[in-house]
């Protein structure tokens, strides 16, 4: 039963998050058991399913136990789900009454985050019920007691003070909420005394203030704010000039996985979410940046705490390996988004200072150019990564998408490099390691001249061009031998990580010990301009193998995934994108799978953000673009989708048709008329056919090249003068500034 059948995609985020981390402790949870108990339901609920996730993303094969005060314990699971056969419920009752039941990891989740009563009886109860788990934990040999308290820790901090976990504030007994900071100390007190009794260890996490989407936090402070912020309801909040520390669930659930196999024993840490220790101002204000038309909150200042809280400091934990990865910011959308009834599914509103559409506008002009360069010198070519994928799910760019790309073998790779730079643009530069000293890239970018679009990396070589860029990548051949494969793998990846690290002036360091040595060594013997000329020839090692029949991402980051079938590439469809058609590997089912995996589904509602660290954003004259099309370009752009249909319809006589192998942009598979027949019929996941440029008529097809070239994107063929506003109207560019 899989867990997203039955979750909503915020649930399934926190869920599957921990297990999703690269330093997830797979192998130390390798068939344990893990009991799970405490009073704050949403916890309880929130650590079992992720602990499900993780058996199912890693198989596991954990045995997860539930312990509650009674049957009510399970109220809120889905029944579907604990008939799990990794899955055991039991009262404390009954677990106290088992002699066979043990557990190599008790986690209690006690009060953490729990609004608590103000009353004696409810004090001595609590109390009593964290003594019993603890003595429960001895009694099933648990060799780890985890301990899940919280901010009220702390109590009353100095103004100015962030806490670090053996700092301690002071306790106002003239509010009614002294109480909770008394009980949550009593516990935390309770822990490592009888840890050293009973002879097993603890770790206690005390987190900030608890957030999270569709958890069944409904005792947080703003959980009110939030939800009147979806509604675009007024609200009205008290503030002070303190701060408070947040934390985000999926961060919890993340450190509590760390406790289990990785944080050191018999230790405090503080659990804050990244950069959310904010006063209710800022948090005011950054819902304003957000959600400006529905943040209608009214703050009245107050100079005493309106609440308990804390500004923690969570260095302790971070340098234990367990970074928090889910900003203040993006748990705001996640909790705004959650509370509203929304159709589709969850996006991070626009990155990129609101520019994230106009990017993905300037990189459309690129594939238009691209794709009027290979078809004038038939150049076959296919959309590729993110790019591919967007195209296959979502007839478009990823909503979250900051580049594009397109793949071409080598022969039609090295004949692109010939006539690009000749038939670009002059405001666009074909940036490789030729054109560009600096340069050590070995895939080509084709950068927008005064623009700056520096990632990390890049930004350390401002003096190289630096530009908006789209990624031009080569597919190579290699051997047909498994061990053939397997060598020139190695080497390609050798031979990159050289010319990469010494670029960036770094250690390798691949995680293995002696190649990590080794590859230093060399890196420090062997110049870079050596190192480059390797990689290439490695990269065509096997060029002019005629035989091949596997091919490889050598430039790419899917290098890692090595070899695939030639075949995936030898046929070509064409694929809506943007509301125009570009080419696709008709094999693209397997080349996505081969890439992603499971690519129909989107990755996690955490995860939906651009991929590139932009370190320095500068887009210059472009940053208002905005797309053209005159009237007489819609014209042209309905009169080429008329005579694809028509060619859909009734493809020509073979005797009229050019031959593939004179027009690679749109090679088909040969056959019979009646085949080609077939083959034109829409494909029913997406409504679009297979559009070769074969099957339009020598008219159409110099209309559909006209078409091609005057829908270029205005950023992509720009005017000699702009002031010339005759000869701008010729060539169909606005030269109004907001279309630049």
């Amino acid at each position: 039963m899989e867990l997203k059948n039955f979750l909503n995609e915020f649930e399934y985020d926190w869920a599957v998050f921990p297990a999703q981390q690269k330093k997830f402790p797979a192998k130390e949870l390798q068939n344990k058991t893990v009991l799970v108990s405490g009073g704050h339901h949403g916890f309880a609920r929130c650590l079992v399913y992720s602990l499900f996730a993780a058996n199912d993303l890693h198989s596991l094969s954990m045995k997860i136990i539930l312990v509650g005060r009674d049957s009510s314990a399970i109220t809120g699971y889905f029944p579907q789900l604990l008939k799990r056969q990794d899955f055991q419920f039991f009262t404390f009752e009954q677990a106290g009454g088992s002699e066979r039941l043990s557990a190599d990891y008790f986690i209690y989740t006690g009060c953490c985050n729990k609004r608590l009563e103000q009353t004696p009886e409810f004090f001595i109860g609590e109390i009593d019920y964290a003594k019993k788990m603890l003595a429960l934990a001895h009694h099933v040999n648990a060799r780890r007691f985890i301990l899940l308290s919280d901010y009220r820790r702390y109590g009353v901090l100095e103004r100015g003070v962030v806490a670090s976990e053996y700092e301690d504030g002071t306790v106002d007994f003239s509010r009614a909420s002294a109480f909770e900071c008394e009980l949550v100390q009593t516990i935390e007190s309770l822990c490592p005394i009888y840890a050293k009794q009973l002879g097993f260890s603890y770790v206690i996490l005390r987190t900030g203030i608890a957030l999270g989407a569709c958890t069944g936090f409904d005792d947080s402070i703003i959980t009110d704010l939030f939800k009147a912020v979806a509604k675009g309801e007024e609200y009205r909040l008290l503030s002070s000039k303190n701060k408070y520390s947040f934390v985000y669930i999926s961060d919890i659930l993340n450190a509590v996985f760390h406790a289990m196999a990785g944080l050191r024993e018999n230790t405090l840490f503080n659990v804050v979410g990244k950069k959310s220790t904010v006063s209710i101002g800022m948090l005011i204000a950054t819902l304003h940046d957000i959600y400006p038309d529905d943040t209608k909150v009214s703050l009245e200042y107050s100079e005493k705490d309106p609440c308990y809280g804390a500004a923690m400091n969570n260095q302790k934990i971070i340098c234990c390996g367990c970074k928090p990865k889910i900003s203040l910011e993006d748990a705001i959308q996640m909790l705004v988004e959650s509370s509203r009834v929304r159709d589709g599914q969850f996006v991070f509103k626009d990155s990129y200072q609101g520019k994230l559409n106009i990017i993905q506008n300037i990189l459309l002009g690129y594939l238009l150019d691209i794709d009027r360069i290979c078809r004038k010198h038939n150049i076959r070519y296919f959309l590729a990564g993110g790019t591919l994928l967007g195209a296959v799910r979502h007839h478009g760019f990823i909503p979250w998408d900051d580049d594009a790309d397109v793949m071409m073998l080598r022969e039609d790779y090295d004949k692109f490099l010939r006539v690009a730079q000749s038939e670009l643009p002059p405001n666009v530069t074909l940036h490789t390691a030729d054109t560009d000293p600096l340069n050590y890239c070995i895939f080509t970018k084709l950068r927008i001249d005064n623009t700056m679009f520096a990632t990390k990396y890049t930004s350390k070589f401002l003096d190289m061009h630096n530009g908006l860029f789209f990624d031009v990548l080569s597919h190579d051949n290699t051997a047909n031998s498994k061990l053939g494969r397997k060598i020139h793998l190695q080497l390609t990846l050798l031979t990159r990580s050289l010319v990469f690290n010494k670029w960036h002036r770094r250690k390798i360091d691949n995680g293995h010990k002696f190649q990590s040595f080794a590859a230093n060594i060399l890196k420090a013997v062997l110049p870079l301009s050596f190192c480059e000329k390797m990689q290439f020839k490695c990269l065509k090692w096997f060029e002019h193998k005629k035989d091949a029949k596997y091919l490889y991402d050598g430039m790419g980051r899917n290098v890692y995934k090595g070899d695939f079938p030639k075949e995936w590439l030898s046929e070509t469809v064409f694929w809506d994108f943007e509301g125009y058609r570009f080419p696709i590997p008709k094999e693209y089912d397997k080349y996505l799978r081969y890439l992603y995996g499971d690519y129909e589904n989107m990755v996690i509602a955490s995860s939906r953000k651009t991929s590139h660290s932009i370190i320095i954003m500068d887009l210059g004259e472009y940053a208002h673009f905005k797309r053209p099309q005159t009237k007489e370009q819609k014209a042209q752009l309905e009169q080429l989708d008329k005579n694809r249909l028509k060619a859909d319809a009734a493809p020509l006589a073979s005797a009229e048709k050019p031959a593939a192998a004179d027009n690679p942009a749109a090679a088909r598979p040969e056959g019979d008329s009646q085949a080609n027949e077939k083959e034109n019929v829409p494909d029913k996941r997406t409504g679009c056919a297979e559009q070769a440029a074969e099957n339009v008529a020598p008219r159409e097809a110099q209309d559909e090249e006209e078409a091609y070239q005057n829908r270029a994107l205005d950023i992509l063929t720009r005017a000699a003068q702009k002031n010339d506003k005759a000869e701008a109207a010729q060539k169909g560019i606005s030269s109004a500034p907001d279309a630049i």
